[in-house]
């Protein structure tokens, strides 16, 4: 997923379309009866569009004919071509493929003569919908193509957005799911932008039946559980119907039966409120398959059956022979071969009814239309040929005489050149002896040319395999980075409240003999955050994916924090821990703090736990120094056993291709060192290692980091200064299931004078936003009764502009991209992972309050 914001937008849509007011049809049918021309055509057709979305097609059909004709009688070009848009749309509803195509063709005709791009564009890109109901792909393709260019040349951003929809249907029929996925998400790009909620939430559902298709049932869940919340808002029964119907299927794929059962029903009996018997035939459909993978035949039975009934009573229309297909494949599991065939037969006879003979009559009458326009331009070139010939002829009459007095000039000519002539056919024929021999030198080459090109074709074929191979690997790749999220965000909630506490027990003056077992604490939790970071990392390092922070640090606060957290430690084990820093390093730097902190743990961390007696020494100092950049030297040196050779040959090994073994020969220190490594390589460092077995070990590290410029030190400065005192006076509400954080952030916040009012779910939540404002919001993500999501989404729709706008910042121990991408849709302003520091939850909640307060 390249990928790609959703829904930056999504509240504003929501109040815009709650708020329109659009024209009513019986108002409009009491106003055209008094206008005339142009004016009275486009409401005639404003009112046929109309009709077709109400799926009252003969009404529809009659207001296009009558603006077809006044159109004609007063020359209206432009109404006469709407007209013939509406008039195909009538007939595609009717699935008259062939009248479509002649309505379609005839309004491109006079958009074409009247060089109408836009016009063009609509017509190419309705031409190209009808060949993907007939599933010809290549001239869908083809006249889709045509129309997006258009339609992006002149920024016609909601034709756009129909357009990329409808060219992602056609690769999803040819199941190229990549193509197909990029033109999905940049209509729904487009549709967020003009607030079309409801072809936003259609889209989602593609993209989620193309995740499923992929086998992917947990990442369909995601987008079918997003176009519902969407056709919730919009209270649209049937797409919420449509969306119960694909998340049963996404529960079947998973084999969770019971609550494929839920859903399904919930989808049935919203099809049977709004009357649509081909969804109730799909329900049906479903629950057959549902209790055959239950073992249940005789339910399942039942159901198919039902599900065929009422197919029979709706007839042929898109979709019917997928149902009848489906029937077949479960009557096959269940082992009922007979009635398998007998379906099978019935989509066969549906799928041909559908589409074999329209679409041959279809392309039948585009080709026809086509070739009598070109033939009947061609006539009319002729006549005007022949009467141009009719004068020249009358005016050659005049010079027949002078022609013939010429014509014996020419002979005398004729015969000089004749000798003339002789000689250049001597010189042709030479010429001709060396094309020859040039001939034959390039017949040699073709044949060297077929060599290498079947050379070539083995080469590409070699490619193709690896290429297969490599996609084999992303997918494994892919489960397991989904694992080490998942075991991330099990083990970050209980580190979180760990972290916390022990934050505000050492800030709450412990005797001092509890502050040593507190600092033990505290130690002991970073390093389990640490360990947890390396796995993860190590992973997104190996698949290219972790990204380096360039902003201004003080790394003498990261050094001070290296030395005090090893301090005890290196007691405790009666080891001797010497921490010198060159103080010509300058006190400002522009790169990444954290992983400079990774990398001095890991190193000072296996130094500790590698050495029994004697000491560990971390010397820093400025190596090289220029008026942009800085280069640290790093030595870290050890009294301990060493590390062999083997163990070194991991720490520098190459990376694996296999994705099955990237942690295999990785005890937890190697892992650290491999990961150091790592990190080293990827901010342009180098690292050496000295070591002999008995003497100890020395690793040395050259780091470079840029010098920041005057004006980025002064904002360090202020930055340093404000200690985040100017937060004092604010209110802010905490919504927190669990008590224990609920504890550890209010007392972090009120410490600095802030107001903090809490809540355990989005229900009281939405409760204290009724009775009071707020100036900042921290919303946990997964809580009981109503999650973080649907708690925004509410306060987001309020009217007063003071809470709908208010920042609201994300609590999640998630570690999904699809998280952070709902906040957003959402309208969540900031994510914050758990487990989150003091600094890093109060940088946030300092930037998204300065931002809120001076716009």
């Amino acid at each position: 997923m390249k990928r790609f914001l959703f829904f930056a937008i999504f509240l504003l849509a929501l109040c815009i379309y709650a708020t329109a007011e659009e024209p009513t049809l019986e108002g409009l049918e009491q106003v055209v009866k008094t206008q005339q021309g142009k004016q009275k055509v486009q409401t005639l057709n404003q009112l046929s569009a109309m009709f077709l979305t109400a799926e009252e097609a003969v009404k529809a059909s009659e207001y296009a004919q009558e603006a077809l004709e006044l159109a004609k009688s007063i020359g209206d070009e432009v109404g006469i071509a709407a007209a013939y848009d509406n008039l195909g749309f009538v007939f595609q509803s009717k699935y008259d493929y062939t009248n479509a195509m002649k309505s379609f063709v005839d309004a491109l005709k006079l958009r074409n003569d009247a060089d109408n791009e836009k016009g063009i564009a609509t017509s190419k890109n309705n031409i190209g919908k009808v060949f993907l109901l007939q599933e010809d792909t290549k001239n869908a393709i083809e006249n889709l193509t045509t129309a997006l260019e258009l339609r992006e040349k002149i920024s016609d951003v909601p034709g756009a957005a129909e357009t990329h929809k409808n060219l992602a249907d056609v690769y999803l029929l040819k199941k190229l799911y990549g193509k197909a996925k990029e033109h999905y998400r940049q209509a729904m790009d487009l549709k967020i932008s003009l607030n079309d909620l409801s072809g936003a939430a259609a889209i989602a559902s593609f993209l989620g039946n193309i995740v499923r298709d992929l086998g992917d049932s947990e990442g369909a869940l995601v987008y079918f559980s997003m176009s519902l919340d969407l056709n919730n808002s919009l209270e649209n029964l049937p797409g919420i119907a449509e969306d119960h119907g694909n998340i049963a299927l996404a529960y079947y794929d998973q084999g969770s039966y019971e609550e494929a059962l839920d859903a399904n029903d919930t989808a049935y009996r919203i099809n049977k409120k709004v009357g649509d018997q081909f969804r109730i035939a799909e329900c049906n459909k479903n629950f057959g398959m549902i209790y055959a993978a239950m073992g249940e035949k005789e339910e399942a039975d039942r159901y198919l059956q039902k599900s065929a009934s009422v197919l029979k009573k709706v007839g042929d229309v898109p979709g019917t022979q997928l149902v009848y297909k489906s029937i077949s494949d479960t009557y096959v599991k269940l082992k009922n071969y007979p009635k398998a065939y007998e379906y099978q037969i019935a989509f066969s006879k549906s799928r041909d009814r559908l589409f074999s003979e329209e679409k041959s009559r279809a392309m039948m009458e585009l080709t026809t239309k086509y070739e009598s326009e070109f033939a009947a331009e061609k006539q009319q070139q002729m006549i005007e040929a022949l009467e141009k010939d009719k004068v020249y002829n009358a005016r050659m009459q005049y010079f027949l005489i002078g022609m013939v007095a010429l014509a014996l000039l020419l002979l005398v000519v004729m015969f000089m050149s004749y000798r003339r002539k002789q000689r250049d056919n001597q010189l042709l024929m030479t010429k001709n002896a060396e094309i020859n021999r040039q001939k034959e030198e390039i017949d040699v080459k073709n044949g060297e040319l077929e060599e290498s090109n079947t050379r070539l074709d083995a080469l590409n074929q070699k490619l193709v395999d690896e290429m297969a191979e490599r996609e084999s690997l992303e997918k494994s790749s892919f489960a397991r980075d989904r694992f080490l999220a998942t075991m991330s965000h099990e083990m970050r909630t209980p580190m979180n409240i760990i972290i916390g506490l022990t934050h505000l027990l050492l800030e709450e003056n412990p005797r001092e003999d509890q502050v040593e077992h507190l600092r033990t604490l505290q130690f002991s939790a970073n390093n389990l955050v640490v360990f947890i970071n390396d796995v993860l990392d190590f992973s997104k390092i190996e698949a290219g994916k972790l990204n380096l922070e360039s902003r201004l640090f003080q790394p003498q606060k990261t050094f001070d924090e290296v030395r005090q957290r090893f301090g005890l430690p290196a007691r405790d084990k009666g080891l001797k821990f010497y921490f010198e820093v060159d103080n010509k390093i300058p006190r400002e730097l522009m790169g990444d703090p954290t992983r400079l902190n990774q990398i001095l743990t890991n190193l000072v961390g296996n130094a500790i736990n590698s050495t029994e007696e004697g000491s560990v020494s971390v010397n820093v100092s400025l190596k090289e120094l220029s008026n942009s950049e800085a280069t640290l030297l790093v030595e870290v040196e050890d009294t301990g056993n060493g590390i062999d050779k083997e163990r070194l040959d991991e720490m520098f090994r190459e990376f694996s291709r296999n994705p099955k073994d990237i942690f295999e020969g990785y005890e937890n220190a190697d892992l650290g060192l491999a990961i150091t490594k790592r990190l080293v390589d990827l901010q342009n460092g180098k690292i050496d290692v000295e070591s002999q077995a008995g003497k100890g070990t020395t690793f040395i590290i050259y780091l470079p980091f840029r010098v920041p410029a005057a004006a980025e030190r002064k904002a360090v400065e202020k930055k340093d200064a404000s200690s985040y005192t100017h937060l004092s006076g604010n209110k802010i509400l905490l919504v927190e299931d669990n008590k224990i954080n609920q504890l550890v952030v209010a007392k972090m916040l009120r410490k600095l004078g802030i107001e903090v009012i809490t809540a355990d779910n989005g229900f009281e939540a939405l409760d204290a936003f009724e009775n009071s404002y707020f100036d900042l919001v921290l919303m946990d993500i997964q809580m009981p009764g109503m999650d973080g999501y649907r708690a925004t989404a509410e306060i987001r729709k309020s009217i007063d502009p003071r809470k709908r706008d208010v920042p609201i910042i994300a609590l999640t121990a998630s570690a999904f991209l699809t998280e952070k991408e709902k906040a957003k849709l959402f309208g969540m302003n900031d994510h914050v992972g758990k487990p989150f520091g003091p600094d890093d939850l109060l940088m946030k909640i300092s930037n998204c309050l300065h931002v809120y307060k001076n716009t």
